[in-house]
């Protein structure tokens, strides 16, 4: 799950059964060391990069490659502290994320010197809001949240988005369910002689389509939708290569 917690982004949680639930979620995560010294984090999984502490396990992928310039990651195995390092430029240095554990990324000096030494014992403790994320074992963020109970509930600049994507006609994806719990997905492009949908409109389609919640996923050239392997809807031409996907399986 890749979650901020400097504003409430949209997102949607699942579990093995297949229930779902949306909105916009909050997750803190405290940091306590066996001395008693407590850190906030505040990202996990995220590629949003802003001044503070953030956490990576293997759920980012085998390896983090810093995101800004003077990072300082803490490598920390089965709860210790193993290795801290500086990473002085962004997009340099892969660092491996270790399978039994996960690394700590400091941007702007927020961890006080000598908190997080080498040998440090460390456990992690995070809750969501709205508490009903708690129950859910799988979880995505994205945004912005566009239906809440059968109710549009765009509020674009809320969720921290710029005023240019705000205003933005494009091409554009969702993940909705309707009042029976049904999976919906869908790709938008543009209209026959004009630009895509804004995001009001975007949110209108998905209500006319009988979504009761909806969250907004990627756009653009991202934008893809493919069944079996094949898209449905572009040319493989003109799509772009994508880090991620949700994928609906029958078995």
């Amino acid at each position: 799950m890749a979650i901020g917690t400097y504003f409430e982004p949209g997102a949607i949680a699942w579990n093995d059964q297949g229930q779902t639930t949306f909105g916009r979620l909050f997750l803190s995560e405290i940091i306590t060391t066996a001395s008693g010294q407590r850190l906030t984090a505040n990202y996990l999984n995220s590629g949003y990069v802003q001044r503070g502490i953030a956490r990576y396990t293997p759920a980012w992928g085998p390896t983090y490659v810093p995101l800004s310039d003077n990072e300082r990651v803490y490598v920390v195995q089965n709860g210790q502290v193993t290795a801290q390092y500086p990473l002085p430029k962004a997009g340099q240095q892969q660092m491996p994320i270790p399978s039994d554990g996960y690394l700590i990324i400091d941007r702007g000096s927020q961890i006080p010197a000598g908190v997080l030494a080498v040998g440090t014992t460390i456990n992690v403790n995070g809750r969501s809001t709205p508490e009903a994320f708690n129950a859910f074992p799988h979880g995505m963020g994205a945004g912005p949240l566009l239906i809440d109970q059968g109710r549009i509930v765009l509020n674009a600049a809320g969720e921290g988005f710029s005023s240019a994507f705000q205003q933005q006609r494009a091409s554009r994806s969702a993940i909705a369910v309707d009042r029976n719990g049904n999976i919906i997905l869908v790709a938008s492009h543009n209209r026959v002689g004009g630009a895509g949908a804004s995001l009001g409109e975007f949110a209108q389609i998905l209500q006319q389509l009988g979504a009761v919640n909806a969250l907004n996923l990627d756009g653009g050239s991202s934008t893809s939708l493919a069944l079996g392997g094949q898209l449905l809807d572009r040319s493989p031409v003109t799509a772009a290569r994508v880090s991620n996907a949700i994928g609906v399986f029958v078995r």
